[in-house]
């Protein structure tokens, strides 16, 4: 009986122990189960994620705002397909001051954590993109000669820039912290005549007489090019005669009177010489860097004035041939656009596009004569030039004649460089000095691109070989260069450099 009493009591004890290990073992299974199920929602919640961010980089390199929204679910839903575990929600969109906030939810079911009654995990996801406007400086260099008025290129360069100005600016009129310049050159560029720009001015000795009472009286704020290398830099050395102010640009004209003929074989007949010794008023008779007065074969007399055009595409006097004026850095929408839509043809001179790209260096650069541009060393600014070009580098030839019954100096048409008989080029034949044009701009490309500055380089609607490697490999790397042979290919290259420019990033 005792042993039977004894044997009740061990067997009621053994059952005890394992209710108790049972439910003992009922948190570690939930516990357990648990794990697995907030693993998978960790898993959804990365899936959200990245379709987020996929989607919300979709929105923000948008050029319009017209369907944002669509935008985000169309790319939403293709990063997140609706047989992926997790059943999600629309995301949402706000946007404000370029900033792009998106968001959504997903729910996932339970398998082990509805022995808790808890059914369905919700996870949330967010990202925040931001149109990246902050800190970018664009200067556009843009070939603006005379090639340019041919096959409707001027009208699609012109629109093709606005489209830029669209895409970077977006819907913001000033923005805080974005910059762009136009410089639109030919042989020479207009820095302007405005009274800052005067200080850089070097008066020539003789000085430079411009037909006074007349539609082109002053100088109108072309410039020439410094002599190597300070040409293809961007050092100003107040007082420097090398590396300080820059000789105005004045085209002497090219006229002379002999036997009574009036010279037509050169390009700038805006002078004439008269018979007459005793013409009332007498008008001051024009001179150019030379101080050589036009050759009247001794038939004298004050001369009048004549064939003065400011009106572009051709035009006729000391200016001939300078475009318009550059457009320092601005955040001005308005003062960009209005400049875009002024840019016109000049003919005249031929090509220089290294005098573009150093002057649009200049205009990007912190040091005088445009001070507008922050340091080099702001970690918070990047510095971009866009150059394009239509035709080849070259100084654009004259009559033989020319040269031998006016002038021997007037053996091309006149430059950024003076006439090729100067020589300034190290050469006094033009096709020579043509190669040398192409070195400096190489020089100048490489001296722009030590200083942390990003090139983006067009030929349009140029076939010439060695110009397009030329601006390869100006380019800071070769997918940054474009080949336009036609006005939507340019389109597309400023579309595609404006999307690149916009640099998003996300923030969080």
């Amino acid at each position: 009986m005792r042993f039977a009493v004894i044997n009740f009591f061990t067997r009621q004890q053994a059952g005890n122990i394992a209710v108790i290990v049972a439910l003992s073992l009922i948190p570690v299974l939930i516990a357990s189960g648990a794990v697995v199920d907030l693993g998978r929602a960790y898993m959804v919640k990365s899936r959200l994620s990245s379709a987020l961010d996929a989607a919300g980089l979709a929105v923000g390199s948008s050029v319009s705002n017209d369907d944002l929204p669509g935008v985000l679910t169309r790319f939403f839903n293709a990063n997140y397909p609706a047989d992926k575990l997790g059943l999600p929600v629309n995301p949402s969109l706000s946007i404000d001051d370029g900033v792009i906030q998106i968001s959504a939810t997903a729910t996932v079911e339970t398998t082990f954590l509805k022995l808790i009654n808890l059914d369905s995990i919700t996870v949330r996801a967010s990202s925040k993109i931001i149109r990246e406007t902050t800190g970018l400086e664009i200067v556009l260099v843009l070939d603006n000669t005379g090639s340019m008025f041919f096959n409707g290129k001027i009208g699609a360069l012109r629109d093709a820039a606005q489209e830029m100005v669209d895409i970077v600016f977006g819907s913001d009129d000033a923005p805080a912290n974005l910059f762009m310049g136009l410089v639109p050159f030919v042989t020479t560029v207009n820095i302007g005549n405005t009274d800052v720009i005067e200080q850089f001015k070097r008066e020539p000795d003789p000085p430079n007489i411009y037909p006074q009472g007349t539609a082109d009286g002053q100088w109108k704020g072309c410039v020439e090019a410094r002599n190597f290398p300070n040409d293809t830099n961007d050092v100003y050395i107040e007082g420097d005669a090398q590396r300080g102010e820059w000789a105005p640009y004045f085209w002497e004209a090219e006229t002379f009177n002999i036997f009574g003929q009036v010279n037509t074989f050169c390009t700038n007949r805006w002078w004439r010489p008269s018979e007459n010794p005793i013409q009332i008023p007498p008008l001051p008779r024009p001179t150019g860097r030379s101080g050589d007065p036009p050759f009247t074969s001794g038939l004298g007399g004050p001369g009048t004035f004549e064939n003065i055009d400011i009106t572009p595409p051709s035009t006729g006097g000391p200016n001939k041939a300078c475009p318009q004026p550059l457009t320092p850095l601005t955040n001005s929408r308005a003062t960009l656009e209005a400049a875009i839509s002024t840019m016109t043809p000049w003919f005249g001179n031929g090509t220089m596009a290294n005098l573009g790209a150093v002057w649009g260096w200049r205009v990007l650069s912190p040091t005088p004569p445009f001070t507008e541009g922050k340091p080099y060393d702001d970690p918070k600014i990047n510095k971009v030039l866009v150059i394009l070009t239509d035709g080849v580098n070259i100084f654009s030839g004259v009559s033989n004649r020319c040269p031998f019954f006016a002038n021997p100096r007037y053996n091309s048409q006149y430059t950024g460089y003076g006439y090729a008989s100067e020589g300034r080029l190290g050469t006094t034949n033009r096709f020579v000095a043509q190669q040398e044009l192409n070195n400096r701009l190489a020089s100048t490309c490489e001296n722009i691109k030590a200083e942390g500055i990003t090139i983006y380089t067009i030929v349009f609607q140029l076939n010439d070989i060695t110009i397009q490697d030329l601006f390869r490999n100006c380019a800071s790397d070769p997918e940054k260069f474009f080949n336009s042979p036609d006005n939507q290919q340019l389109s597309e290259a400023f579309r595609s450099i404006g999307a690149e420019l916009r640099n998003l990033r996300i923030a969080e």
